[in-house]
């Protein structure tokens, strides 16, 4: 903007970053105001905890307090400004000496009144300049917002796919172990089927590991292009309202077809495959399981601890609730403390699940976490509308796809093994490999709500 209008304009109307007039103006904690779109690009890259850029006060970094008042103040101070300046710096009709403060939309002309009534503009819808130029601004700072928020939502999708860039290829090796371990326990003539399961599985794994890496790099650049227009569209809010006019129709449609193209994170998951055997020889250690009605009134905080595990920092302040009525644990009859069982649970299209193996000991707490000792669990949740499968203790994610129908469980005591299977595809879900038990071991089942 003209220097001449921030001389005339009051400091409590001029943003002390840009040294320009408010736009969608904010107050943070300190009681300072400024541009939300000066504070968002100041703060984007600023070290933890973010300061007031005038008297360096801490403050959070979206705590904002919008200044409806101040906007119209500052709009209506600048009109009044520009009532005084010269007459060489307003825009002047050289025919009818008059000023142009008409816009006509047909040919994005501005018109003095009189211009307004000639032949050539009789037919056409005229309006204030002021007018027309305050709603292409109230669009502008609709189109800052979106890009401001989807910039913000590309920058937490890029988080993610970091996260899961960092333990993939640990998921993925850990996988190839769990599944090396099974095959052991069939004939030989299975070496050929293994090495192509593992070989596959590497193939897979690499193959999602490099769409990450390139998801990765797309939402870069992206974040990228986004505060590029996110600037353009501030630099557009402030133009004159003749260039306003004139130059709004590219920026808008560059930013609403960039917002329509935003990458998405990927969901990955590895090929769910068959072991030959493996069904008909768990079945030889097949037994029933019944269930001890005199063990009531338990609580499973494990859904909730899992929810909030996989929630975004927004949502860690979720109430804890582990006594909901939602949910339907069950403790077996059996205890086993020697020897190799296998038995089976039907999970059907329930996406809420929890079935394994706890100590003995747990039937007696309420206290049950993701990280407590003496569990051996395969967990389902829904998290927005995606089911994903967790073992415990410790809490680690499974990138295979949801079983459903029948799952079974195996217990091998003696060697510390406890397996997970999908019935369905003869497939192994996950396993916990050399563990300690010195323990009875009782199983556990829980349903959630569908």
């Amino acid at each position: 903007m003209d220097s001449t209008f921030v001389r005339c304009a009051p400091s409590l109307l001029i943003c002390s970053i840009c040294k320009d007039y408010f736009t969608d103006p904010v107050t943070i904690n300190c009681g300072h105001s400024f541009c939300t779109p000066c504070l968002c690009l100041l703060w984007e890259d600023a070290q933890h905890p973010t300061r007031c850029p005038v008297c360096r006060a801490v403050s959070p970094r979206m705590d904002f307090k919008s200044i409806i008042s101040a906007e119209g103040q500052a709009r209506a101070k600048k009109e009044s400004v520009a009532k005084k300046l010269p007459r060489s710096a307003r825009q002047m009709c050289w025919i009818h000496q008059a000023l142009k403060n008409i816009f006509c939309p047909t040919d994005k002309s501005l018109l003095c009144l009189q211009c307004s009534h000639s032949p050539g503009h009789t037919t056409h819808i005229h309006c204030p300049v002021s007018q027309v130029a305050e709603h292409c601004r109230e669009k502008l700072l609709m189109q800052m917002k979106s890009i401001w928020k989807n910039r913000q939502r590309n920058q937490r999708n890029i988080n993610k796919e970091y996260n899961l860039l960092r333990v993939w290829q640990g998921f993925v090796n850990l996988r190839m172990v769990m599944i090396k371990a099974e095959y052991p326990k069939v004939y030989q003539y299975l070496h050929k089927e293994k090495q192509k399961h593992l070989e596959s599985l590497a193939i897979e794994g690499k193959i999602i590991f490099h769409r990450l890496r390139r998801n990765v790099a797309r939402m870069l650049q992206m974040g990228k292009l986004l505060k590029r227009i996110y600037e353009e569209l501030k630099e557009m809010y402030l133009k004159a309202d003749v260039h306003l006019l004139q130059d709004l129709g590219d920026i808008m449609k560059r930013s609403q077809l960039v917002q329509a193209h935003l990458p998405q994170p990927v969901d990955p998951q590895l090929s769910e495959w068959t072991i030959t055997g493996m069904s008909e020889r768990l079945n030889n250690f097949r037994v029933y399981i019944t269930f001890d009605d005199k063990i009531r009134n338990y609580r499973v905080p494990l859904f909730e601890d899992l929810r909030r595990l996989q929630c975004c920092p927004d949502h860690q302040d979720l109430p804890h609730s582990p006594g909901s009525s939602q949910y339907k644990p069950s403790w077996a009859a059996q205890t086993f403390t020697s020897g190799k069982y296998y038995w089976e649970v039907d999970v059907g299209n329930s996406q809420n699940w929890i079935i394994g193996l706890c100590r003995e000991s747990w039937t007696k707490r309420h206290d049950m976490l993701l990280n407590s000792e003496g569990i051996f669990l395969l967990l389902c949740v829904n998290v927005d509308d995606h089911c994903r499968l967790f073992s415990a203790s410790p809490p680690l994610r499974h990138y295979i796809p949801r079983p459903q129908g029948l799952v079974g469980v195996f217990l091998d005591y003696e060697f510390g093994i406890v397996s997970f299977v999908n019935v369905a595809k003869s497939s192994l879900i996950c396993n916990f490999l050399s563990c300690s038990f010195s323990f009875p071991l009782r199983p556990f089942i829980c349903y959630g709500p569908k």
